[in-house]
């Protein structure tokens, strides 16, 4: 069964190409990262991993959103 935990967690397996469903709800940073090549969001799926709370994890989706991430 797919879960949710929260907006900075998982939604299920494959879901939003294995990101955190914050990014997703979040538009500029969707449609960023809908633009992004699978190497790309590997580089963010490794990041968003190490990130260790909500502030960070907004901070990165804020990143995204703004095109500011590499």
């Amino acid at each position: 069964m797919d879960t949710f935990n929260g907006a900075n967690g998982a939604l299920g397996d494959g879901a939003f190409w294995d990101l955190p469903v914050g990014f997703a709800m979040e538009d500029n940073a969707r449609e960023r990262i809908n633009n992004m090549t699978d190497e790309e969001r590997e580089v963010l799926r490794n990041r968003s991993s190490q990130v260790k709370s909500d502030h960070e994890m907004d901070e990165l989706i804020r990143m995204v959103a703004e095109g500011k991430f590499e």
